[in-house]
């Protein structure tokens, strides 16, 4: 009977999972090729993860911290910038850029499987955009309109900054929707 791996060592795969993955497809990451990558079976990462997904879920998690942050509605516009350069921005870390390319990676795909994680993070940032806006004097139907564009605008400056880094400057653009938005604020309370 095989020994049961160490669980202290699932830190240690999601690390070299996401090193692997800076250079890698995440069509071409199959249980075993990352078993391999590990210098390994398949065996550790189905006993630690269950499924491929779960460990990419993991290495995401564990590339992006600052995403899960939540904004407080009665924020002011600077912090509103900076939890948007938070969540979406800071693109120049090779760990920040793997977290965007694989959510636009998983994104694209996971409905087909049943699955709806990176939907319900997407929701989860219009909802707290959404009551931003509300606290700040607009109505539902224009917060949630606000909220659904500035979060569209914050995914289409991580893609061209995915594509055409050298000509994307993803957090001047975020700190740009969070000015937007504020001014809409602005122009409403008056």
């Amino acid at each position: 009977m095989p020994r049961r791996p160490d669980p202290t060592l699932k830190p240690a795969i999601v690390a070299k999972v996401a090193r692997h993955l800076q250079h890698t497809k995440l069509e071409d990451a199959s249980v075993r090729s990352l078993g391999r990558v590990l210098g390994t079976s398949a065996y550790p990462i189905v006993y630690h993860f269950g499924t491929r997904e779960a460990l990419i879920d993991a290495v995401v998690d564990h590339l992006c911290g600052d995403e899960h942050r939540t904004l407080a509605p009665d924020a002011d516009p600077c912090a509103l910038a900076e939890h948007l350069v938070a969540v979406f921005g800071g693109l120049g870390s090779p760990d920040r850029r793997l977290a965007a390319r694989l959510t636009f990676e998983i994104g694209c795909v996971e409905s087909l499987d049943g699955r709806d994680r990176q939907q319900r993070t997407h929701r989860r940032h219009v909802a707290e955009l959404a009551a931003w806006c509300r606290a700040h004097g607009h109505c539902d139907v224009e917060a949630d309109r606000m909220a659904r564009a500035a979060v569209a605008a914050a995914r289409g400056a991580q893609w061209g900054a995915l594509v055409d880094p050298e000509r994307t400057d993803v957090d001047g653009a975020l700190r740009a929707i969070a000015g937007q938005l504020a001014a809409g604020v602005r122009l409403a309370a008056a």
